[in-house]
């Protein structure tokens, strides 16, 4: 047995040997098991938000996921490293882009939104996130992107305005749709601080180390909602989308980072575009949300504008 950071850790020739290399057809179902995971976590989000406030659902989530990804990182990856300065600045940059602004951001729009609205304007993160790699990294762009961009900031409008041309002429917009919109600015810092941080550490322990951050964030600011009265009276369902997030969400970016590096990027993203017909089918199943034309063709049109946007 050897001390890990979460308690002893079995070190038998079975848990420590190479795994087989993962098949392309494994992989694929890895990817849609993924998107499905993800695309849930709209309108069960949606009903915990009920129950519990933003902070506290994220600060739960944090605390919780902690164990779960050092233990994940240990096994896969070995004894865990001493940090560098480099890894430490990873850790906060990466935990306050992405779980205390970009997460908690989303969980407090969704307050106020549907899950289907949410869907859509989230749908359009890579879009906007191959906008500022260009503007910040110089990636280069092509016509096609442009048309790209074009489509997606058709889907933004069509949705937020709920098809309506007098929503758009007096900007009566939903207070949800607009956080969301607005979380998607730190997701695009998220992702590109991922792409430019000095560290070598593998992505599962970056995620791990973020996590331990965000928990010291989350858990005293969650203090303002006063989680311990809103805990207490959670229903099955609160604790449920808990775990939920902690678990399953959390080790699904593990397992998307792992289908990526049998598939590519490229074919990978193309399982996330369905996601928000995903959401809304989700939506409309669960919670018995209703959907409009609008729905449809700004999802249609997110979609079209991310596979142009995001094309090599």
């Amino acid at each position: 047995m050897a001390l890990g950071p979460v308690g002893p850790i079995p070190t038998g020739p079975n848990l420590l040997r190479r795994p087989r290399p993962i098949t392309h057809a494994r992989a694929y179902g890895i990817l849609l098991g993924v998107t499905f995971l993800w695309a849930g976590n709209f309108p069960f989000g949606k009903l915990a938000l009920a129950e519990l406030g933003p902070l506290t659902l994220t600060g739960a989530r944090a605390v919780l996921a902690v164990p779960l990804l050092l233990l994940a990182a240990r096994l896969m990856h070995g004894p865990l490293p001493r940090p560098t300065r480099a890894d430490k600045w990873a850790f906060v940059l990466i935990s306050l882009t992405g779980l205390v602004c970009n997460t908690t951001m989303w969980y407090w729009g969704l307050r106020y939104t549907s899950p289907i609205n949410a869907g859509i304007l989230g749908a359009g993160a890579p879009v906007l996130v191959a906008l500022a790699g260009a503007l910040w990294l110089g990636d280069p762009l092509a016509k096609r992107h442009y048309v790209g961009f074009a489509l997606t900031l058709g889907a933004v409008l069509l949705t937020v305005s709920h098809g309506s041309l007098e929503i758009l002429r007096t900007l009566s917009f939903n207070k949800g749709d607009l956080i969301i919109l607005a979380s998607q600015w730190a997701w695009i810092a998220y992702s590109l601080l991922g792409r430019a941080t000095n560290s070598r550490l593998p992505i599962l322990t970056l995620q791990a180390g973020a996590h331990v951050v965000s928990a010291a964030v989350l858990v005293p600011l969650a203090l303002l909602e006063r989680p311990w009265a809103a805990l207490a009276q959670a229903s099955a369902i609160g604790w449920g989308v808990i775990l939920y997030a902690a678990g399953p969400l959390t080790l699904g970016h593990v397992l998307y980072y792992k289908g990526v590096s049998v598939v590519g990027a490229g074919r990978a993203a193309i399982f996330m575009n369905p996601m928000p017909f995903l959401v809304i089918g989700l939506s409309w199943l669960f919670l018995g949300e209703r959907v409009y034309w609008y729905h449809l063709v700004g999802a249609t049109a997110a979609i079209g504008g991310v596979a142009l946007a995001t094309s090599k």
